[in-house]
């Protein structure tokens, strides 16, 4: 077996107004199944995972809350709703608390939000609902397009704490400005999708799959988005050891 590398040196930002510090590469848990590497990366120093109610049909998020259960009060952990009601979200949150293991989760995050008209006033009051009642530390929404209008929108929010976004070297200028301009409102800004969707989705034909085949292109596209001073940490995915070790 390949001995495995001592503990990295990581660099720790602060969230935002939200003064948690998070270590600039996190944990996106979406496509992880081996809970022993969800676990390793917790003993190895990174604070920050982020799961979802709708990952793995629900199973993501019991494998996460295993995992980091004996960490629990040394990282930031967040979760996700895909709810359109109030009641439904709130109902969310319980199975995701539940399943999670955990009394509390530090973000509870709108899911996959694309203009400003999907963040209605009933789902931003089931966040302070839940803020109140101790289950969430502070409320987010998550967008995956959409950005050049809903990130100038999140920034003016009172409500909105965090802003979990797809950032990533191949995508419009724009997105600099408007990261640039929440960090500055004082949200905390989390980027996914950092490796510009890797190799997941394959496609021979396109110019960012050809420049992500070469050697260290992947980590590379990770320092691009970790050098931006206004994203305060990352969620890539990490299924394995290896990817664990590379992206430290």
């Amino acid at each position: 077996a390949k001995a495995r590398p001592s503990a990295p040196e990581f660099r720790y930002k602060v969230l935002g107004k939200t003064g948690l510090k998070v270590t600039s590469v996190g944990f996106g848990c979406m496509i992880t199944s081996d809970g022993s590497v969800v676990a390793r990366a917790a003993d190895l120093g990174i604070t920050y995972f982020d799961t979802a109610r709708i990952y793995q049909s629900g199973n993501n998020e019991r494998m996460v809350g295993a995992a980091l259960k004996k960490k629990r009060q040394d990282v930031v952990l967040s979760t996700k709703t895909g709810a359109k009601t109030k009641e439904d979200a709130l109902a969310q949150l319980d199975t995701s608390l539940k399943e999670l293991g955990t009394d509390f989760v530090d973000i509870w995050y709108l899911h996959g939000k694309t203009k400003p008209e999907d963040i209605t006033d009933s789902l931003i009051e089931a966040q302070q609902i839940a803020r109140k009642a101790g289950k969430i530390r502070f409320a987010g929404v998550s967008t995956h397009s959409g950005q050049k209008e809903l990130i100038p929108f999140l920034a003016q929010n009172p409500n909105v704490d965090v802003i979990l976004t797809q950032y990533n070297f191949s995508m419009e200028p724009f997105m600099n400005e408007v990261i640039d301009q929440a960090a500055k409102a004082g949200k905390g800004i989390v980027a996914m999708k950092i490796m510009a969707g890797g190799f997941r989705r394959p496609d021979p034909a396109n110019p960012v799959f050809q420049k992500l085949k070469r050697d260290g292109a992947m980590l590379a596209a990770l320092k691009w988005v970790v050098r931006n001073p206004n994203v305060h940490t990352t969620v890539p995915s990490m299924t394995d050891m290896d990817q664990l070790d590379e992206n430290l």
